[in-house]
């Protein structure tokens, strides 16, 4: 009987391996989503503490405003282009929208408000997205090959345009968008910072950004569903071409000049930033606040390289390697999954 009764009363007290194992596998989830959540962002702070530690210059306030404003540009893009990628599509036209944009906003001005020229310039944005989506939508055009074809026209336009040379001089106000401050605060990054809130809030909130996702992660089930595929397909593109056309507009006001050569490049810097904030390359997954850090992480690496003397050319080996490991394990842990 006592020999019973300890055994019963050790029950309780002895730990079940089933419930141990339990736990342990609650604990690695707990650290897998937290990594899965907040690792880009942790990735960034300690990058940069580990830059900081090996340049002088780089956490004064001048060198981070610049960094900030470095990322602007890029980041207005890689907004629409987070759309893009999340719809299932890939657009390496951005760059030459960028570039069309900016010629336009500066070359009206002769004869229009700066105001207006702006505007003008980012409806031709839209519009490029526009056609964009609906060659890949209604024409069923491989995205790639798509905007492939329409950046070079693009470009085309532009030397067309500008007659391969600089367009330069702007009205006075005009600068103020690209070079301004707003309680020490850079205007265009202010701008980024609000078309970012505005367009996270769109994509997780609103009904197009949810069916975009959707399309994005199997359109045939969107289909199914009763979703319009084709429309919300298209919008992403739209969207793209719009965050093209406003960087494009910040670009001249900025340097207060346009080039038939602006923009090249930086379609793939946000591609590369969108994919390293996390955005799946096979659509239906991502975040414009994940996008924009990873933005800014690219920023950082660049400024760091800059700082520390490192020529361009193997920035840009490095710039690639990144790419490739990131969408490499993109898609090795989707094939997973």
């Amino acid at each position: 009987m006592n020999n019973s009764n300890e055994i019963d009363r050790t029950k309780g007290s002895i730990p079940n391996d089933s419930q141990s194992t339990t736990k342990e596998k609650a604990i690695s989830f707990d650290i897998k989503d937290i990594l899965r959540r907040y690792g880009l962002l942790l990735s960034f702070f300690v990058l940069s503490l580990g830059i900081s530690l090996v340049t002088q210059n780089f956490l004064s306030a001048t060198n981070l405003l610049n960094i900030l404003r470095q990322s602007a540009i890029v980041g207005i893009m890689a907004i629409g282009t987070t759309f893009v990628i999340i719809g299932g599509g890939f657009d390496i036209s951005v760059g030459s929208t960028l570039a069309l944009s900016a010629a336009l906003a500066l070359g009206l001005q002769g004869s229009m408000h700066w105001a207006l020229a702006a505007l003008i310039a980012i409806l031709v944005g839209l519009l490029i997205g526009f056609i964009n989506g609906f060659l890949a939508a209604k024409i069923h055009i491989v995205p790639m090959i798509a905007t492939l074809g329409t950046s070079t026209i693009i470009r085309g336009l532009v030397y067309l345009y500008t007659g391969g040379y600089p367009i330069n001089g702007q009205q006075i106000e005009f600068e103020i968008i690209g070079s301004g401050y707003l309680w020490g605060i850079p205007i265009p990054v202010i701008i980024m910072v609000l078309l970012a809130s505005l367009f996270q809030f769109i994509l997780s909130k609103t009904q197009l950004g949810r069916y975009c996702c959707a399309v994005g992660g199997n359109k045939e089930a969107s289909k199914l569903a009763g979703v319009a595929v084709d429309y919300y397909h298209i919008m992403t593109f739209v969207i793209g071409g719009l965050m093209a056309a406003i960087s494009g507009v910040v670009y001249a006001s900025r340097l207060s000049s346009a080039t038939p050569l602006a923009g090249q490049n930086y379609d793939m810097d946000a591609i590369a930033a969108v994919v390293i904030g996390g955005t799946s390359v096979s659509g239906g997954e991502g975040t414009v606040l994940g996008s924009i850090i990873g933005v800014l992480l690219l920023t950082v690496i660049t400024n760091a390289f800059n700082l520390l003397g490192v020529p361009v050319f193997i920035q840009y080996v490095i710039k690639g390697l990144i790419i490739l490991v990131v969408v490499g394990i993109d898609s090795y842990t989707s094939k997973r999954e």
